[in-house]
Formats: structure tokens, C-alpha cells, sequence
């Protein structure tokens, strides 16, 4: 796990969760919070026989999804309202973003979080 302080009005926990929604039941471990399906906003690096065994902390496939043009757009998109969101909760309260794509290992692998 990664914690990044930013400046505001005191901690709140983020957490970061990635589930897969071909996996009966990803759904039920949704709750409340951002949801962020990233399945058609992403390049799936599984597309690739060579990548498909990895994972999101493989350097080369992290780099084929960040590649995918407006990646970065969308990640400063989402950290803007994840910070909004935990702008409005009580301090100590769970700020939750969960990231869906289709078997939960090239493209939502938390690779850092953002409080």
C-alpha cells in the first residue's frame, strides 16, 4: 500500500479496490463510492498473447495500458473526483473507488493510492 498526503482538511482513508466482472460475485463486492469501469476505456493488454499471463505490475504491460491515448486524462479525471468526494465525507470516514475490467489483472492492479 502507498499513502499519499495531499493538501485539505485532514485524512481520509482511500481505498483502492479492483475487482474483475467476468468473476461471479465481482459485483456484490461493490459497495459505495466511485466506480470506475475501465473495460472500453483502456487498451487490455490480455489482447496481447504475450501479456496475457501478466499483470498490471509488469512494467511493460502498466506502460501498454498508460499508452491507451487520454489514460492520463482519465486518471486525473477520477483523482479529481475521488478528492471531491472525500472533500464531503466526515474525516475518518472510507473514501472507496472501485475499478472494474474484465478479469481484474492488466488494467485496474492498484499500483498506488491516493488519500
Amino acid at each position: 500500500m502507498q499513502i499519499t498526503h495531499l493538501p485539505g482538511r485532514g485524512l481520509v482513508a482511500a481505498v483502492v479496490s479492483s475487482i474483475g466482472v467476468r468473476h461471479d460475485g465481482a459485483h456484490d463486492l461493490v459497495t459505495d463510492g466511485l466506480y470506475l469501469d475501465l473495460r472500453h476505456a483502456l487498451r487490455n493488454p490480455a489482447d496481447d498473447p504475450a501479456m496475457r499471463y501478466r499483470t498490471g505490475l509488469d512494467a511493460d504491460v502498466y506502460a501498454h495500458v498508460l499508452a491507451t491515448p487520454g489514460a492520463l486524462e482519465l486518471i486525473l479525471r477520477t483523482v479529481v473526483q475521488l478528492r471531491a468526494l472525500a472533500d464531503e465525507v466526515p474525516v475518518g470516514r472510507l473514501v472507496r473507488l472501485t475499478m472494474a475490467c474484465q478479469g481484474g489483472r492488466h488494467r485496474t492492479v492498484d499500483r498506488a493510492s491516493v488519500v
